[in-house]
């Protein structure tokens, strides 16, 4: 039971420290969503492809790269529909 909860816990963390990591990047640099999401599945897919057998630790720490760049590439996606920078289905300006 306490293994569930700390995981609970440890995903939400994962989600708002991928929240406001993305939010201190996108301040610094230009970050191309595209990039971003197009290079989050070769994290996985190439190192599976280069070694036979992956030690469980390193294959958890890709994992946390992994989701942490799909992450960022929605929350990206999400800053530019709100500032209107990239057309999307909502309009935000007329909710408001």
């Amino acid at each position: 039971m306490i293994s569930k909860v700390l995981y609970i816990i440890f995903i939400i963390a994962m989600f708002l420290g991928s929240v406001y990591f993305t939010k201190a990047v996108l301040k610094k640099f230009n970050v191309n969503r595209w990039i971003v999401g197009g290079t989050a599945p070769l994290i996985l897919i190439i190192p599976s492809l280069v070694f036979d057998n992956i030690n469980p630790i390193v294959w958890n720490i890709l994992l946390l790269i992994f989701c942490v760049m799909c992450i960022m590439f929605f929350e990206i996606t999400r800053i530019k529909l709100e500032n209107n920078e990239v057309r999307g289905i909502i309009d935000y300006k007329k909710n408001k």
